[in-house]
């Protein structure tokens, strides 16, 4: 089997493409559920050149909508600038530009009385309303309607994966720009042969490599086991050293869902590592931490070193993916290379990515000859 081609990491049209056929049209982790611990709470989640913001409303449900007024279009929650976090007094929004307030139904509820347009209907200019879906405490969001249903997409799991509700967060999220495709990153996660390369002897590393197995269409899980850190960083040493005597087998159950989400559930929490587009040959990592409140001293060193494990580990990832963007780039458009018979969640990946790159009939994008996405003419388009 062959890998993606390497152009398509540096194809701003197939970027394109991708941020209408995949992002827009698949769930999207935003925040936790204890992120949003009263009405008006609200998170911003931007993605392939959308926002959204999600809200606590005062009847306790969370609603997603469009981050833009439908006056002018002004982005309506700014948020925190790490963990784009904010409060929305009573639960409304108000936009800051020209001061039209929304409800947390999204209905538009008070223009300023110095702003004339006439017979306007208010019942037509609410907001856009995005799809909302909660799991194990995790909240996602979806531009479009998606495929499947989370819960559905992640049924085969709904023994396996523990309830996560009660957790909360341990920092305020990281986001660091990748000099490399989205595609490459999430690939790069699910790879496992680099480990015994990249990371030999002397590197980070507490659990073994996780070794990916599908968990229906749309995800893939993987147990990994303590790595054998004899030789490896006082970091990776003094957390297995820490861990509880009586725990039975410990060890980092790994989920990726489809496009771009990787959970880690291990002995100290749960680490969420999601890739998000920019521009072609550019993506952003975006990590948050979640774990039970503990104020134990062991499990602030536990939490501590795996710390220091994560971020060499993070330095030696972001090296070799823009070690590996570069090369694509030296190299024939078309040009593709093996992937490893026994590198199961690669090939799916490759697999998962091509049957979401198809265009189908409604799509405003279509791919030449050499796998190229171009747009189609506005005459093409037209019904």
């Amino acid at each position: 089997m062959q890998g993606l081609p390497a152009g398509w990491n540096c194809d701003p049209d197939r970027a394109a493409l991708e941020h209408e056929v995949i992002f827009r049209r698949t769930w999207q982790f935003v925040c936790h559920v204890a992120d949003l611990p009263a009405a008006g709470t609200a998170a911003r989640f931007d993605c392939a050149g959308r926002s959204a913001f999600v809200l606590k409303t005062r009847s306790g449900s969370i609603a997603a909508f469009l981050n833009a007024c439908r006056h002018r279009g002004a982005r309506l929650v700014e948020g925190d600038a790490h963990t784009g976090l904010a409060y929305c007094v009573d639960a409304q929004v108000r936009c800051p530009y020209h001061g039209w307030t929304y409800d947390d139904s999204g209905s538009l509820a008070f223009i300023p009385g110095t702003q004339e347009f006439g017979n306007l209907d208010r019942t037509t200019h609410g907001l856009h309303r995005l799809h909302v879906a909660e799991w194990r405490g995790l909240v996602f969001v979806a531009f479009e309607l998606p495929a499947h249903r989370l819960e559905a997409m992640l049924a085969p799991l709904a023994q396996a994966w523990p309830e996560s509700a009660a957790l909360r967060r341990l920092h305020e999220p990281r986001t660091q720009q990748v000099a490399a495709d989205w595609k490459l990153t999430c690939q790069h996660l699910l790879d496992s042969a680099h480990f015994d390369v990249t990371r030999p002897g002397l590197q980070p590393r507490v659990f073994a490599a996780p070794r990916f197995m599908p968990a229906g269409t749309d995800a893939l899980s993987a147990s990994a086991p303590l790595a054998n850190t004899g030789n490896t960083s006082w970091s990776a040493r003094t957390y297995q050293m820490l861990l509880p005597g009586d725990a039975a087998a410990p060890r980092a159950d790994h989920l990726f869902v489809w496009p771009n989400l990787l959970l880690c559930l291990a002995p100290d929490g749960l680490a969420l590592t999601q890739v998000l587009p920019e521009s072609a040959g550019l993506s952003r990592l975006r990590e948050i931490r979640y774990g039970l409140p503990d104020p134990g001293r062991t499990m602030r060193l536990l939490r501590y070193a795996y710390e220091r494990v994560r971020r060499q580990a993070r330095r030696d990832d972001l090296r070799m993916l823009e070690r590996t963007q570069s090369g694509a780039q030296s190299l024939d458009p078309g040009a593709t290379g093996p992937v490893d018979a026994r590198e199961f969640a690669l090939r799916w990946f490759v697999d998962r990515y091509g049957a979401a790159c198809t265009p189908g009939p409604r799509s405003r994008i279509k791919l030449n000859t050499r796998g190229r996405a171009v747009a189609k003419s506005a005459a093409a388009t037209t019904t």
